[in-house]
């Protein structure tokens, strides 16, 4: 997506994707991405695996490097959305990476030092979007509680590219709306996902 590549041998990763058409969890799209984030770090908290965090709004990243990548694609019929696509990748059984790139990877076996298998994995998870969907959908965003405290970006002072300008920003929050809270140019500013890109 948008010239970026994610890279997985095969039989050795988790890549799925979840199929939404409730239309209550359709209307709270903003908050499925980070939301989706926040169900991964959860899970590899669980695994014992430690300085787990997530860069707003779909990266997780274990010691600054990427373990897992989230993406929302949306179908809309008459500029109504009618069905949400969450692609979901997490580097489990891979070894090794190509780490030369901008962004290093890891995985839950360079991590943990031992395999996993795929499809025991993938319950896990699944359950783990069920459940946090379900709160979702009651209006419970407790969720964000965890996304702010593992903020990845939390006070960086960072490259982005902001209306297709390049100018340096300070991350300072995630808001109650989702939006990431930045300085820039001694102005505060929030920002949906879709006006920001970092070059980290």
């Amino acid at each position: 997506r948008m010239g970026r590549v994610w890279h997985s041998e095969p039989n050795n990763n988790l890549l799925f994707s979840l199929l939404i058409k409730d239309k209550e969890l359709i209307n709270k799209y903003n908050y499925l991405s980070l939301a989706s984030a926040c169900v991964i770090l959860s899970v590899l908290n669980d695994l014992k695996i430690n300085n787990v965090s997530i860069k707003w709004p779909n990266d997780v990243y274990v010691d600054g490097r990427k373990i897992s990548g989230i993406l929302l694609e949306s179908i809309s019929n008459n500029q109504e959305l009618e069905v949400l696509i969450i692609g979901v990748g997490i580097n489990v059984n891979q070894k090794q990476f190509n780490n030369d790139l901008i962004h290093p990877a890891t995985s839950l076996y360079n991590e943990l030092g031992k395999n996993f298998k795929i499809h025991r994995l993938k319950r896990i998870v699944y359950k783990r979007f069920i459940k946090t969907f379900k709160k979702i959908k009651k209006g419970d965003n407790s969720y964000l509680l965890i996304a702010k405290k593992n903020n990845f970006l939390l006070n960086k002072e960072i490259f982005a590219e902001i209306e297709n300008e390049k100018k340096s920003v300070k991350v300072i929050d995630i808001n109650d709306d989702n939006t990431l809270k930045v300085i820039v140019n001694g102005e505060e500013k929030n920002l949906n996902s879709g006006e920001i890109t970092f070059h980290i």
